[in-house]
């Protein structure tokens, strides 16, 4: 079982539009599209309540996971109704580091092991194993028909990442590519991308800004996001167009942990506010408006960055009666407590990937979610279990690196250290509740 231990900004720019023609993505620079200031959007509820996280299994304890998901006989029930080609499946990935064919694409942002010299990347061409290792969990994952990945190189907006991923997706379907932009101003060194078997009608960037009169959310030991003097990945929001239907899609990658229970959440809280700002304005804007928020938050459902961020709940039923209701429903909470991982670190599992859920996906209009349908890639056995996992049944087996006195080697075997998470939506307007 997978049981773990837990423990404003002023304006939203959306740039970078991006133009695609069937297979083929241009990414052309324009001028913003449209600005918001901070505080737009409904009046946030009371945090909510959230189940606590379950304490973590001795070390005798073992075991493989058991189902990670009701029995699938409850998604082909909730399908019963439905005409065919009515259902689509969604998936958030960090793939774990990948890097284009170019050394010298990334600059300055460059990670040790990706420099001229620092590995065997280049040499033994291990970028296209890592291509090739990235579309095969991705097919078993049922070639979800939109991926959202996390830690593709940025490269300054010119990563040539998803230029040697295409021949292996397109094999499995997909037609439309999109990179996550970021803020040439602001440049980091990873970024987002979605691929999508249904087209892609807009890719833009939520502006990131750290600028003490913007953020003034303080987290543990008075830390602030100007004191972390660390710039933030703007994240990706691309609108797909879902058989005639537009389904908003945040894909987003947040400061990491590093530095100990904590460390970053003033950062973490900030990224989750830019968010959820524009979730509530395209909410007012368009109501009904169906909007999907995902990727590594590298935060547990139960902290502040989720919890107050994001406005994250496990209240399905709110949203049932309201499609206004301003909370994000946590697709965690359609599973078991001792369920809820999909990471691994320093020999804990962790929940840090997550997907959210607006209002509207409830509101049988448009798209809505089919209940029962989550899962952890990997953690229902066959070929994923077999090889995306360790023999433990519960760690994720990474792509392997060796450290040396001859610098780093890639060994080209295993695949990321986090799992893949899919959830099933339906065209509602094209299910009829009975017979």
């Amino acid at each position: 079982m997978c049981s773990w231990r837990s423990n404003s900004l002023s304006r939203v720019r959306s740039s970078s539009l991006s133009v695609l023609f069937g297979s083929a993505v241009l990414f052309v620079a324009t001028p913003a599209l449209a600005r918001h200031r901070s505080g737009a959007g409904s009046s946030q509820p009371p945090r909510q309540n959230v189940p606590a996280q379950p304490s973590a299994p001795s070390a005798s304890s073992g075991g493989a996971l058991g189902q990670a998901t009701p029995s699938n006989d409850l998604v082909t029930s909730s399908l019963r109704y439905c005409a065919p080609g009515s259902s689509f499946t969604v998936a958030t990935y960090n793939v774990e580091n990948f890097w284009d064919d170019n050394a010298n694409n990334s600059g300055a942002n460059t990670y040790n092991e990706y420099k001229n010299g620092g590995s065997n990347w280049y040499s033994d061409q291990m970028y296209n194993v890592k291509a090739q290792r990235i579309a095969d969990a991705i097919r078993m994952a049922g070639a979800p028909d939109i991926v959202a990945m996390e830690e593709h190189e940025s490269a300054n907006n010119t990563s040539r990442t998803l230029e040697l991923l295409k021949p292996h997706l397109e094999a499995l379907g997909y037609k439309f590519f999109a990179l996550g932009q970021q803020n040439p101003n602001n440049p980091v060194a990873v970024t987002s991308a979605v691929v999508s078997k249904f087209p892609i009608s807009k890719n833009e960037r939520l502006d990131f800004s750290m600028t003490n009169d913007q953020v003034n959310d303080v987290g543990p030991n008075n830390e602030t996001v100007d004191s972390l003097n660390s710039s933030a990945r703007d994240p990706q929001v691309v609108t797909i167009d879902v058989q005639g239907t537009p389904l908003r899609l945040y894909a987003s990658h947040w400061k990491s942990r590093r530095g100990g229970p904590g460390a970053g959440d003033a950062m973490r809280l900030a990224v989750a506010k830019l968010i959820k700002n524009d979730v509530d304005v395209q909410m007012q804007k368009t109501p009904g408006l169906d909007m999907l928020v995902m990727g590594d938050f590298n935060s547990y459902y139960d902290e502040e960055p989720l919890q107050n961020g994001m406005l994250s709940t496990d209240d399905k039923d709110s949203m049932k009666r309201d499609s206004s209701d301003p909370q994000m429903y946590n697709l965690w909470f359609e599973l078991p407590a001792a369920e809820r991982c999909s990471y691994m670190y320093n020999g804990q599992l962790q929940c840090i990937d997550h997907m959210l859920t607006s209002a509207s996906l409830f509101d049988g209009k448009g798209i809505d979610l089919v209940e029962g349908s989550f899962q952890v890639v990997g953690h229902n056995g066959g070929e994923a279990a077999e090889k995306l996992m360790q023999s433990d049944g519960r760690t994720p087996k990474r792509w392997g690196m060796s450290k040396g006195s001859n610098g780093v080697r890639f060994t080209g075997t295993g695949y990321s250290d986090h799992l893949p998470l899919v959830a099933t939506f339906k065209l509602a307007g094209r299910c009829k509740t009975s017979k």
